[in-house]
């Protein structure tokens, strides 16, 4: 039970409305509600303009690999049956970059540019956010 603890996102205050849009497959993302800019990951301010607070969007879901690695030595033995696996930066159309997994694709076919859609995967009490051909 130890083992799977490590694995488990940490949520705090400010980034409970994110995990929570997760688990709802609703994806939200905090928008300044100054200047209009996205952020990730979540803070209390925004980054760009300094205005305290914001508030939760839903965002499209969709978005273009950035940067990728293949993953052939996993940090952690949960993650060994997996191997290799593709962990991704994927801008989103609305701006900000997320790191997921890339699933469904040939690991020699993935190129910057190539458009993804999220794709929630559930566990037992948190969703990730990884990524799938759009």
């Amino acid at each position: 039970m130890e083992e799977l603890l490590t694995l488990t996102p940490h949520e705090d205050p400010d980034s409970s409305p994110y995990w929570d849009s997760l688990r709802q497959h609703a994806a939200k993302l905090q928008k300044c509600k100054k200047c209009g800019q996205f952020r990730f990951p979540p803070a209390p301010s925004c980054p760009y303009c300094g205005t305290m607070g914001g508030e939760w969007v839903p965002i499209s879901g969709k978005g273009k690999v950035f940067s990728w690695i293949v993953v052939h030595r996993p940090i952690h033995p949960l993650l060994a049956a997996d191997v290799p696996f593709v962990v991704a930066i994927i801008e989103l159309d609305e701006g900000p970059r997320l790191a997921g997994r890339l699933i469904g694709y040939d690991l020699n076919r993935i190129k910057s540019d190539m458009r993804v859609k999220v794709r929630y995967d559930d566990h037992d009490t948190f969703t990730l956010l990884n990524f799938e051909p759009e």
